[in-house]
């Protein structure tokens, strides 16, 4: 089916399809609120080190991949990835809603989101290792720009489509 003739959720992760890298971003802007975040105590270390990584020490990659299975729900991946080895894995499904923009997550993180009706952005609101945050995409045909904004962090990622 045409990808205009699909519902936006159905047509925004038919186009995402495909494996994505981005160099990790991250930063603290409030270490009181991620203090009281509600993640674990090595959750928010880990979170800290990620914004303080210095370069030299090699990158910190964040590699996704997206899916269907045979129910047509999406299968997300991700992983971080520090010179080749995985440091954090978790795998998401996203059951997509009949209205054709709403979606839910559930797995290593959950929550609810929506896709705009032009299927080329999506806004979530996610629980992951005991906090909420929110999760902006912009998607193009090879980059997804990834927003993400929690109790004391946030960060922009950049997601190239792999070969």
């Amino acid at each position: 089916m045409p990808e205009q003739a699909l519902p936006p959720n159905q047509a925004y992760y038919r186009a995402c399809v495909g494996s994505w890298r981005a160099v990790m971003s991250l930063r603290i802007t409030d270490s009181a609120d991620l203090a009281r975040s509600g993640m674990r105590w090595v959750d928010r270390v880990s979170v800290r080190i990620m914004a303080a990584w210095p370069r030299w020490l090699g990158t910190i990659a964040l590699c996704t991949t997206v899916a269907f299975d045979a129910q047509g729900e999406v299968v997300h991946t991700t992983a971080v990835r520090w010179l080749g080895i995985t440091i954090k894995r978790s795998v998401e499904i996203f059951a997509l809603d009949p209205d054709g923009l709403s979606f839910t997550v559930r797995g290593g993180m959950s929550g609810a989101g929506t896709v705009t009706p032009s299927a080329t952005s999506a806004s979530y609101t996610l629980d992951w290792s005991g906090a909420r945050f929110v999760q902006t995409t912009q998607r193009e045909p090879n980059l997804v720009t990834l927003t993400q904004t929690g109790p004391g962090f946030g960060g922009t990622q950049a997601l190239h489509r792999q070969p």
